[in-house]
């Protein structure tokens, strides 16, 4: 499998995430320069005439080990693409978008409370994600959805309070929910008017769309 260039992008746009090296490559698995949550989502940075480019997508596989894919985000057939493969001492960059976050709870008060506990965050709108569902949510959709709006997680409110990658749908993170509110507007909480979707346990739904 060949790693292709997609894109130029400034290295100083990235003001989140982590930064670490790649020790090892072995086709499109690599080892890194630190222990990683399973799950989590990355951007291999490779040196290109002076600058930095994005030459791979990188998920981890938990601990060193790493994943490659081509990076196909923002791809424009009007150019022409040098390529470039990741090699040992490149860069790679977890979790850039984790600030950028959608949160998806039963009801109003669910939101907001896990609304402000995040408030630190770019919140991304959750009615604009619903303005395209007529069904209930697929795992594609959550990925296509977090590709198209550069979420980096995505926060369920269920039994647990669980922060999810938003492209792996893998669990980085849940602890106990605080809130006593069972009522589950279906498919979730929006602003919108309630829409005609039937789910019988829209908790296990959920649970068994993310991974943990």
């Amino acid at each position: 499998m060949r790693i292709l260039f997609v894109l130029f992008i400034g290295v100083l746009a990235f003001s989140q995430g982590i930064a670490v090296k790649i020790l090892n490559v072995n086709k499109t698995e690599i080892s890194v320069n630190a222990t990683l949550k399973k799950g989590i989502n990355g951007v291999v940075l490779c040196p290109y005439k002076n600058n930095k480019i994005i030459c791979a997508r990188a998920v981890s596989l938990g601990g060193d080990e790493v994943l490659l894919y081509s990076y196909k985000a923002l791809k424009n057939d009007a150019f022409a693409l040098p390529l470039v493969f990741p090699k040992k001492g490149d860069e790679v960059l977890f979790g850039k978008d984790y600030s950028r976050i959608m949160i998806i709870a039963p009801n109003q008060t669910d939101y907001l409370k896990t609304k402000e506990k995040y408030s630190k965050n770019t919140i991304i709108p959750v009615d604009d994600f619903a303005a395209f569902l007529d069904e209930e949510p697929t795992k594609e959709n959550f990925i296509n959805f977090a590709k198209k709006m550069n979420i980096g997680r995505y926060i369920f409110v269920l039994d647990k309070i669980y922060e999810v990658d938003a492209l792996s749908l893998e669990v980085i993170n849940s602890y106990k929910n605080p809130y006593k509110n069972n009522k589950f507007k279906l498919p979730f909480f929006t602003s919108y008017n309630d829409y005609d979707i039937k789910m019988k346990n829209p908790i296990n739904y959920y649970k068994n769309l993310i991974k943990e």
